[in-house]
């Protein structure tokens, strides 16, 4: 996402500046934000640079800090700074999750993550949303005003994702691209494997991204060889994974609850399990690729 906005950024002449530490690695590993030592070093140093900006003067009232995930540790030093220096930048940013979920992993955190996160509320401008469903989440159970939320959808790595988009070979390949965790139910997809080779054939491959040793570029690839996407998610409010593999041509089958409803036809959507285990067969069989519908008109609103 980072080099779309960037492009969008340089394509609509606004002047900003990333903040992007060479400490303590300028070359972010996969799956950072579940490293929670590797993400608290480098935020941290982000924040170093942001208050050496301040203290240099290179801050001012026109400034917009945007955050492309609020959950910042040290965010509220940004307040702080606002404050004794009298400026008043525009504090805005994205809120994926939060503890306000009741399914979401970081619910265990819930007794000190609730007090982190009403500073959030409290100090943005504008915090933007993916869904309505998000929104809804949390504006009943955290007190913010309805005003400073906006539901804007997020954008997919286009710039990234293309070159793996066009003449790609479908193979008989589902593949769950969800986190190994309860909130995901990896297991009912094991049965899902198991009930549909039954019915079309041991010919189908069924395959766990976080169980195979992936770059990048082969994790992409084989989304993009793939005719299905499957998710069984008791949590999600966009689910990047799915728009991904929906992007490279998988055919989505999906929980009829959650965002999904919001994001994908009635067709991709199962009310039972059993449900989905007839529209997978059926995808296998009479393959169509879903035709995405994501796009960058949320950066309008973003950098307005």
């Amino acid at each position: 996402m980072d080099r779309d906005i960037e492009q969008y950024l340089t394509d609509n002449n606004k002047n900003y500046v990333k903040i992007m530490p060479s400490y303590p690695s300028a070359l972010l590993p996969e799956g950072m934000f579940l490293n929670a030592p590797f993400t608290s070093k480098f935020k941290a140093a982000q924040l170093v640079e942001i208050a050496s900006m301040y203290e240099q003067g290179k801050i001012s009232d026109q400034d917009q800090f945007f955050f492309s995930d609020l959950w910042f540790p040290g965010i509220e030093s940004i307040a702080y700074m606002n404050y004794f220096t009298k400026l008043k930048p525009k504090i805005t940013g994205i809120i994926h999750a939060g503890s306000f979920t009741d399914t979401d992993f970081v619910r265990d955190l819930e007794r000190w993550a609730k007090n982190f996160e009403d500073i959030i509320f409290d100090i943005s401008d504008e915090i933007f949303v993916a869904s309505n469903f998000i929104k809804n989440d949390i504006l009943k159970k955290r007190i913010v005003s309805a005003n400073k939320l906006t539901v804007t959808g997020l954008p997919i790595d286009f710039l990234g994702l293309n070159q793996y988009k066009n003449n790609n070979t479908k193979l008989d390949q589902v593949i769950f691209n969800g986190r190994l965790c309860d909130e995901k139910q990896p297991w009912l997809f094991d049965e899902l494997e198991r009930q549909v080779k039954h019915r079309i054939g041991d010919h189908v491959k069924f395959i766990k991204t976080q169980k195979q040793t992936l770059s990048k570029n082969q994790y992409y690839q084989l989304m993009a060889n793939s005719k299905v996407v499957v998710s069984y998610a008791l949590q999600e409010n966009f689910g990047f994974g799915i728009a991904e593999a929906v992007y490279l041509g998988c055919s989505p089958v999906l929980p009829n609850k959650l965002v999904y409803p919001e994001l994908y036809n009635k067709e991709y959507l199962y009310d039972s399990f059993e449900q989905s285990v007839d529209m997978v067969c059926n995808a296998i069989t009479n393959y169509t690729p879903h035709v995405s519908s994501f796009d960058h008109t949320c950066f309008n609103q973003w950098f307005k």
